[in-house]
């Protein structure tokens, strides 16, 4: 779970928080995420993230 974290925190590096889901998922696209990535992000909870944190939270909260 470490790996895909720190890929999400690659792929978000420079996102402006406040940021919901679909910001997220945009913006891992435009900085070309990896497929694994992208569907962690697009199955995080539908909500409202203040900072990074709160998106590893919902990353770390995923059965994988």
């Amino acid at each position: 779970m470490a790996s895909i974290i720190a890929k999400v925190s690659k792929s978000l590096k420079g996102i402006h928080f406040p940021a919901d889901k679909g910001k997220c998922v945009e913006y891992a696209k435009k900085n070309s995420a990896p497929d694994d990535v992208l569907d962690t992000l697009k199955h995080i909870p539908d909500e409202e993230y203040d900072s990074m944190a709160g998106v590893w939270h919902a990353v770390g909260q995923m059965k994988h």
